[in-house]
């Protein structure tokens, strides 16, 4: 008989519990944000600036309102065919959802080129020198650079800041 009784009690709690788990689940915000454009004149550049590129972006949440400032840059890729470029820009709300979505720009390629440098990384520990650079312009590749081009070991590996490498898309 007591058994009956605590399983009776368990069995009402277990109920109350999960009505409990519904409510907080059906009362929490998991609706992601709005993120929106405004049409702007801008050619992807050397000299463009993340805040050229969040210019004119605006993002807003039924909850959080205004989420503007909480705008990143995720990425940016380059197409040289099409000369343009596809920037991916994401945002993310108090609860934690998150909307992305991109834009794209005209690109100077021709302007690009120039800033994309070709690196020599040197390992001395095989004495192989590779080069990571770029084909065609603007693809990361690792590639066996062999006796060419080989230069003195000092022991320090060329890097890039990151305006260079956003403009790569890495």
């Amino acid at each position: 008989m007591k058994s009956n009784i605590v399983a009776f009690f368990l069995t009402i709690g277990s109920v109350g519990l999960a009505v409990l788990i519904m409510w907080f689940y059906n009362m929490s915000d998991r609706t992601p944000p709005e993120m929106r454009f405004v049409a702007m004149e801008l050619t992807y550049n050397s000299s463009t600036k993340e805040a050229d590129l969040l210019n004119g972006v605006m993002a807003r949440d039924d909850v959080d309102g205004d989420l503007t400032s909480r705008i990143v840059v995720e990425k940016t890729i380059l197409d040289e065919e099409q000369e343009t470029a596809v920037v991916y820009y994401a945002v993310s709300d108090l609860s934690g959802n998150v909307t992305k979505q991109s834009r794209v720009f005209p690109a100077d390629i021709n302007d690009l080129k120039g800033i994309v440098p070709e690196e020599e990384v040197l390992y001395p520990e095989n004495e192989s020198m590779f080069s990571i650079g770029t084909v065609e312009g603007y693809g990361n590749s690792l590639e066996e650079a062999g006796t060419e081009g080989q230069t003195e070991n000092s022991g320090e590996a060329a890097s890039t800041d990151g305006e260079q490498e956003q403009t790569t898309g890495n």
